[in-house]
C-alpha cells in the first residue's frame, strides 16, 4: 500500500506522521481547554451548579488529554517495533 505524503514548507510528511501530529495537536487543545475549564471552577464567583459544571467539564477535557497522549506513544511504540523487525541489520 503506498503512504499518502503531504508537502509542508519543502519538506514531506507521511500519513504517519500527520497521524501522530493530528493526536499532540488534540491534546494540546483538550489540556488548554482543561486549563480554561479549572480558572472557570475556581475563579469566577459563579453559583455551585455552574460550578460542577466546569470541574465536570475540566476533569473531562483532562481526561482526553491523556487520552491523546497514550494514543500517541502507543502508535509510535508500534512503528518503531515494526522498524526494528524490518531493519536489514536485526537479522
Amino acid at each position: 500500500m503506498k503512504k499518502r505524503e503531504v508537502a509542508v514548507s519543502g519538506r514531506t510528511l507521511k500519513a504517519e506522521d500527520s497521524y501522530g501530529l493530528s493526536k499532540l495537536c488534540f491534546a494540546t487543545a483538550m489540556g488548554l481547554a482543561a486549563a480554561i475549564a479549572a480558572v472557570f471552577t475556581t475563579m469566577l464567583p459563579l453559583s455551585s451548579g455552574w460550578r460542577y459544571f466546569w470541574l465536570a467539564v475540566c476533569v473531562a477535557t483532562f481526561l482526553l488529554a491523556i487520552t491523546g497522549v497514550v494514543l500517541f506513544f502507543r502508535r509510535r511504540g508500534q512503528k518503531s517495533r515494526t522498524m526494528d523487525v524490518d531493519s536489514p541489520g536485526s537479522r
